[in-house]
């Protein structure tokens, strides 16, 4: 009887154990998160125009060359309009590509620059941030107005050169995103 005992005692100490670990294995821990996920329709044009001999803004035309010979400072406009229905956060960046009469690429870094409007645009990181959220059917202000080129150092160094002139523009819903610009979550 005693070994009976023993093993009915051996038995409920291994039951007992096991409902113990079972108990902690399922044990379910919640939390609660707030995921807020959202679908729009992001569309945008970049618009680039120059000044004619009225002063009317025309569109640029694409492959556009540079003559700067005669004209150091080239009349250019760049901002963006929402062709969308969704209201979004704006970044653009700007690149100027030289390349001599060898077609070999040269550092233009001294010698372009830009008349900027930091009033309603910010720049951090290589970007230029609009600072407000552009609206269904609205355009930005002009992030640029015109392009400044070094005249005296490009035709004495860069005779027959070229430029090449880039701007990307980006875009993310403004829709349950942050309220800064500089904040938002990350442009692609």
């Amino acid at each position: 009887m005693r070994k009976k005992r023993k093993i009915v005692i051996l038995l409920l100490v291994v039951i007992v154990f096991l409902f113990i670990i079972s108990t902690i294995a399922f044990r379910v821990y919640e939390n609660e998160t707030n995921n807020v996920i959202s679908f729009g329709s992001i569309k945008m044009q970049l618009l680039q125009t120059t000044l004619n001999e009225n002063n009317d803004e025309i569109p640029v035309n694409d492959n556009e060359s540079f003559n700067i010979m005669h004209n150091a400072k080239i009349d250019r406009m760049l901002k963006v309009k929402n062709l969308g229905k969704e209201e979004f956060y704006l970044r653009i960046s700007l690149e100027m590509i030289g390349i001599d009469e060898n077609n070999n690429e040269f550092d233009v870094k001294n010698l372009v620059t830009y008349d900027l409007n930091l009033e309603d645009w910010i720049y951090k990181d290589g970007y230029y941030y609009y600072k407000n959220v552009v609206k269904k059917g609205e355009t930005t202000s002009n992030l640029i107005t015109k392009i400044n080129f070094d005249e005296n150092s490009i035709t004495s160094n860069y005779k027959n050169g070229k430029f090449k002139f880039n701007a990307k523009a980006e875009a993310v819903q403004a829709k349950n995103n942050k309220e800064n610009v500089l904040e938002v979550v990350r442009m692609a």
